[in-house]
């Protein structure tokens, strides 16, 4: 009993240590130091549970449960790899069963041993490490990458006794890292595959990226446009749109296309391509950047522009064919002079006032206008079938001879109507043998050959009809004196209605003056006389 005197007073404090069961419970642990009579030592410690209401940390209280509910693995384990303790997640992140944690040792699990030897040296050296990475096996036999930190244990003498661990599954992370590579590497060699342009553009107008076809067809290297202005690289002193310009026109569309841009190559040789700007958006619907992609259309457009010039040139060649066979009609009657250059002239007026009506605005175009006016010149030339003592009869003809001269209609008609008819679509030889067929038909429907009426006379025959009578009030013929500006005004005036399309005459009428112009300036190009004399001042 003597030796109890020299017991020190009692020193208590609360711990949490692991239970048989999984748990984690706190304990109340004294220790003291007791001296015998004989000088021994002796450290006794005592641990006895402590009921709940007496914790004296809420801390300490909570955190069973809170260890217990992690997602994460936390372990306790002994510098020789025994488990001390751990909570559920660690079992069922390992795929153990909620009664099968016959797991003993920690070196179980690993998939290369070689990782747990180099941990436990970090361990000793450090005294703790923090998110490396190692491969654990479960017990289904499948390999997991998980993410350790862990920090030493020590006892009360600072001697290292085992270590905490906080493992964190980390495999779908990784996984989806790994696809994310894939996909960027397949994405990176697609764009870099494709054949058309592509250029990245920056919302600033400064150039992220461009791939191949691009760096081919510009003859730039990336790192020569990298960061530069998509400006200054691409549009400088050129036609193209600047890149604000493209910005604009997608701002309520998506996508933006522009043909035939002029564009430069960095040899300074020029070629055009056809240009899409598209917009790029990030996760969060926001638009981060904008792709420029061209084809390049030069090739293309050099045959369409040398198709377009030799068009022109058959047009002519045509044109001038076409002139040459309709004069043949004015190399028998002398008279007519330039009958057929003041008809088409005067056919080109009526149909660019009639293309502004709205009735005729989508019916009437410059194809339209063209054709017509080509076709004018082929309205009389059936008379190449008329004998000569009648269309070069100097006076009034008989009414038989006015008969047979009626008949250059029909012949006019059927000749052009053979040409016609070896031409698969509709060509200016139809509306040729139109005019030819009907120009001397009437509104009223007292006209010839057909005797049609109103809008069954197709439209370019009722144009020339105006243009065709005009020429021939205001020229002199072997048989008539010309009448004057205002007089011929002033019988078509009449003829509304009656011979004319009411609106053509109407046309004729406000625009009047024009035919006069026409008129006097044709007969200009083929007179010596000084312009001051036919001009009063």
């Amino acid at each position: 009993m003597g030796f109890l005197r020299d017991i020190p007073a009692e020193k208590k404090i609360q711990r949490l240590i692991p239970t048989d069961n999984g748990g984690i419970t706190p304990f109340n642990v004294s220790s003291f130091i007791l001296t015998t009579p004989g000088g021994d030592s002796y450290s006794l410690i005592r641990v006895e549970t402590v009921p709940e209401e007496n914790i004296k940390s809420p801390f300490l209280k909570e955190f069973p449960r809170l260890l217990n509910s992690l997602s994460d693995a936390v372990c306790a384990i002994s510098m020789k790899g025994e488990i001390l303790q751990a909570n559920p997640s660690f079992y069922r992140l390992l795929e153990f069963g909620e009664n099968e944690r016959l797991l003993s040792n920690i070196r179980d699990v690993y998939v290369y041993p070689e990782d747990l030897t180099e941990k436990i040296e970090l361990l000793d050296n450090q005294g703790y490490i923090s998110t490396k990475e190692y491969l654990l096996i479960t017990k289904t036999g499948r390999c997991r990458q998980f993410s350790d930190t862990s920090w030493v244990i020590r006892d009360e003498l600072d001697n290292v006794t085992g270590y905490i661990c906080l493992l964190k599954d980390i495999t779908k992370l990784r996984n989806l890292e790994s696809r994310l590579l894939i996909a960027e590497k397949n994405h990176g060699q697609l764009f870099d595959s494709l054949l058309v342009s592509i250029i990245l553009v920056d919302p600033n107008g400064k150039v992220l990226n461009l791939n191949s076809a691009a760096r081919e067809m510009y003859g730039f290297a990336w790192d020569e446009v990298s960061g530069e202005s998509y400006d200054r690289i691409f549009t400088s002193d050129l036609d193209a749109p600047p890149f604000s310009s493209l910005i604009s026109e997608l701002v309520d569309k998506e996508l933006y296309v522009k043909e035939e841009v002029s564009r430069k190559r960095n040899d300074g040789t020029s070629f055009f391509t056809q240009t899409f700007c598209q917009k790029v958006y990030d996760i969060s619907e926001e638009v981060v950047a904008y792709t420029i992609m061209e084809k390049d259309l030069t090739e293309r457009i050099r045959l369409e522009r040398e198709l377009k010039q030799s068009l022109v040139e058959i047009k002519q060649t045509q044109s001038a064919a076409i002139l040459g066979f309709a004069k043949l009609t004015e190399f028998r009657d002398k008279s007519t002079g330039k009958h057929l250059e003041r008809i088409r002239e005067y056919t080109r007026v009526i149909a660019n006032f009639l293309k502004e009506s709205p009735k005729y605005s989508e019916y009437i175009n410059d194809e339209y206008i063209e054709n017509l006016c080509l076709s004018s010149s082929l309205h009389d030339i059936g008379k190449v079938g008329i004998e000569d003592k009648i269309l070069l009869k100097p006076g009034l003809l008989e009414k038989l001879e006015y008969e047979e001269i009626k008949n250059h209609t029909l012949l006019g008609g059927a000749a052009l109507g053979e040409l016609d008819e070896q031409i698969d679509q509709r060509s200016f030889l139809t509306m040729g043998k139109e005019i030819a067929s009907y120009h001397h038909e009437r509104w009223d429907g007292n006209g010839y050959p057909e005797g049609r009426r109103e809008e069954e006379i197709p439209l370019s025959a009722r144009i020339v009809a105006i243009a065709d009578v005009y020429d021939a009030l205001t020229s002199k013929r072997s048989y008539k004196e010309a009448m004057s500006h205002e007089e011929a005004f002033k019988v078509i005036r009449e003829e509304r209605g009656k011979q004319f399309d009411p609106h053509l005459v109407d046309l004729f009428v406000e625009n009047h003056l024009v035919f006069d112009r026409i008129k006097t300036s044709i007969e200009l190009e083929n007179t010596d006389k000084n312009i001051n004399t036919l001009v009063e001042f």
